[in-house]
């Protein structure tokens, strides 16, 4: 008998093609969805990120408006501070002028030698002083000018004037004030 070879009339080529589309097409569409979620958790995860970090920043903003006020309220500690010490300072430098001028009068008295005496003391801008007095020879005026700088109120003088007038010298002097440092370094 002839054996007739078994034709398969059943498309199976077709079927397995559609089965592989359709495992193809659940593949594609697993993937498409595994995308959305992974998309959807990343862009949840950086809004998260974003949130957080626009909390801290607002948070240092406080922050950095409170040390700013703080910054303020040192600065004007500072400025009341300065105000202090330049309030303290005048008050010791007219608590040194007080008594200036007595002991100007005090030490001109003292290192006056005999046979001169003083006429007239002129300031002329309260540190720069004209001393006008009469003496009986130069040697005299010579001796006031040598010891006036040992009073520690006054400077080295200069010789304005000497004229002779009826027998006496009649003579002006200039000399400035010492400053506060320069007597506190003449008492050491």
């Amino acid at each position: 008998m002839i054996k007739l070879i078994g034709l398969n009339l059943l498309p199976y080529r077709e079927i397995e093609r559609k089965k592989k589309l359709d495992a193809f097409k659940r593949f594609m569409w697993m993937c498409v969805l595994a995308g959305v979620i992974a998309a959807g958790v990343v862009w949840f995860l950086l809004s998260q990120a974003i949130s957080n970090q626009e909390g801290r920043n607002s948070f240092l903003k406080a922050e950095i408006a409170k040390l700013d006020a703080e910054i303020k309220e040192v600065e004007k500690l500072e400025q009341r501070k300065r105000e202090f010490i330049a309030r303290k300072e005048k008050i010791e430098e007219l608590q040194h002028e007080r008594f200036q001028v007595a002991m100007m009068f005090n030490d001109l008295n003292r290192i006056m030698p005999e046979g001169a005496f003083l006429t007239h003391i002129q300031s002329k801008d309260g540190k720069t002083y004209n001393l006008t007095g009469v003496a009986l020879s130069d040697s005299k005026v010579a001796s006031f000018m040598r010891s006036l700088p040992s009073t520690g109120v006054f400077s080295v003088p200069q010789l304005v004037e000497i004229k002779t007038e009826k027998g006496v010298q009649r003579f002006t002097i200039s000399s400035k004030l010492m400053s506060k440092a320069g007597s506190q370094q003449d008492k050491k």
